[in-house]
């Protein structure tokens, strides 16, 4: 997939999770940005990591927001009010607008993840204009770092294993973070030599292997324009409703416009 079409995608699932204050949109967007990661990812690359840090993400955030924000008025549970910022009213409200919060949460995570599970990182560096080539750089090694700190990661802790390591509490894991973190950051320093060693800043930046486009990818772009000019459309009519679950918990109204801006975020998925 072509990364520039993979952006404009994901440039219209975050103007639509971030614009709509009503659940049914950002499950939509939530949907899609879901079904594209699980069916366009490259092969090779594991999936579940990411998807588990967007669920613990989007659970904390309905974590806090329920703990956190006694607003409302069908209380479940009441904590002491000697606790600390927990003390209070738990409130059924706050539990939905945690809910929706998640909402827009995972279905942004998703669409940024998308950009390095879906494209390499230096289909994502070779997208951007010349004049943004140091920057991309930059960013494509970045993107890398992550990995790489994982893979050190488990395979620091193998050989830990292997040596007769287990883990016996916090302390116990630093004979594992600290070499996997210097394992990274010592690749990192190679990357850096290996692009100084071929010159790299010194003339116009080359490409090995020309993107091109296919008719999928034109289809997509078509449609994250079509998502997201009909939701702006929306947005300036009124169409969307701003739906809040205080002071007390309603059912959200069913808008058919925003949801049917919200269909073509699933072009990806199409068949070439």
């Amino acid at each position: 997939m072509n990364p520039r079409a993979l952006c404009c995608w994901a440039a219209a699932v975050l103007l639509i999770s971030l614009g709509a204050e009503d659940p049914l949109p950002r499950a939509l967007a939530l949907a899609a940005a879901l079904s594209v990661v699980l069916a366009r990812h490259r092969r090779g690359v594991r999936v579940r990591p990411a998807l588990l840090a967007v669920g613990l993400a989007s659970a904390l955030a309905v974590l806090l927001t329920f703990a956190l924000s006694h607003t409302g008025e069908t209380v479940l549970l009441t904590l002491p009010a000697a606790l600390p910022a927990l003390g209070g009213p738990l409130t059924l409200e706050s539990l939905a607008y945690g809910l929706l919060v998640a909402l827009g949460l995972g279905a942004c995570f998703l669409a940024g993840i998308s950009l390095s599970l879906v494209a390499e990182p230096y289909q994502l560096v070779e997208s951007l204009p010349p004049a943004l080539s140091r920057s991309a750089a930059a960013v494509g090694a970045a993107m890398t770092l992550v990995p790489r700190l994982g893979h050190s990661f488990v395979s620091v802790r193998e050989a830990q294993t292997l040596r007769g390591w287990r883990p016996r509490g916090p302390r116990s894991w630093g004979a594992v973070v600290v070499p996997a973190v210097v394992t990274a950051i010592e690749g990192s320093v190679l990357l850096a030599e290996a692009m100084e060693a071929r010159a790299y800043g010194s003339g116009r930046r080359s490409s090995l292997v020309r993107q091109e486009w296919s008719r999928r990818d034109l289809l997509v772009v078509l449609a994250s324009g079509l998502a997201a000019g009909g939701f702006l459309a929306c947005l300036g009519l009124g169409l969307v409703p701003a739906w809040q679950p205080y002071p007390e918990l309603s059912a959200p109204s069913l808008a058919l416009p925003p949801l049917l801006c919200g269909l073509p975020l699933f072009a990806p998925l199409l068949p070439r």
